[in-house]
């Protein structure tokens, strides 16, 4: 069992003091190796955080995966919070933000993402035809990529080098300093004399 350690900071949610909880895992996940996830969690409002870290100290990245074979659609994902992804036939770009969770999934589940967001468009934008059409656009050409009709591509950019695309058919390119200073990282700090072990130490 993993023990959750307390942290002093309140919660960025609710501001409830005392609530707030962080419990660490390590995983093993092809082509990246060790990484550890850790999650921030508030037993009063039930707000959670997740991250994934790479063990190793890594360069900042772009994985770049032209989705063409029902292995692409099987690749597997590791997004943390500090990655962007962005699929560019379709104009969709994911910014990370403070509230971005880190997940690890696959090519066809970031598609159900962005298939959910295009979705949620459509509706908000029901009585504007132009931005609705964009929309179902969207919509018709993620349907054709997963029948594998027409080719997306998945591009996922991360400064601190924590996300990748776990795949042999995917580009890693690794990101000039001022490509790496551009990008958003939607990190979310705490001092150190927040944290405290279970002992209170």
């Amino acid at each position: 069992m993993v023990a959750e350690i307390p942290v002093q900071s309140p919660c960025p949610a609710c501001k409830a003091p005392g609530s707030l909880f962080m419990r660490t895992f390590e995983h093993d996940v092809a082509y990246f190796g060790r990484t550890l996830e850790t999650s921030l969690s508030c037993h009063a409002c039930g707000w959670r955080h997740v991250d994934f870290f790479v063990a190793e100290q890594k360069e900042p990245v772009r994985y770049t995966l032209t989705v063409e074979t029902p292995e692409d659609l099987v690749a597997r994902v590791v997004r943390s919070n500090s990655g962007t992804i962005r699929v560019p036939e379709i104009g969709f770009s994911a910014e990370p933000t403070a509230k971005s969770e880190a997940y690890v999934s696959n090519v066809e589940g970031v598609l159900d993402r962005v298939e959910m967001v295009f979705d949620f468009a459509r509706r908000f934008h029901a009585d504007d035809p132009e931005k609705r059409a964009i929309a179902e656009r969207g919509l018709e050409r993620i349907a054709a990529a997963r029948r594998l009709e027409a080719t997306l591509t998945l591009v996922l950019e991360d400064p601190f080098g924590n996300s990748g695309i776990a795949s042999e058919r995917a580009k890693r390119v690794v990101l000039t300093p001022e490509e790496a200073a551009s990008l958003e990282t939607g990190l979310i700090v705490f001092d150190k004399a927040d944290i405290t072990s279970p002992d209170g130490a």
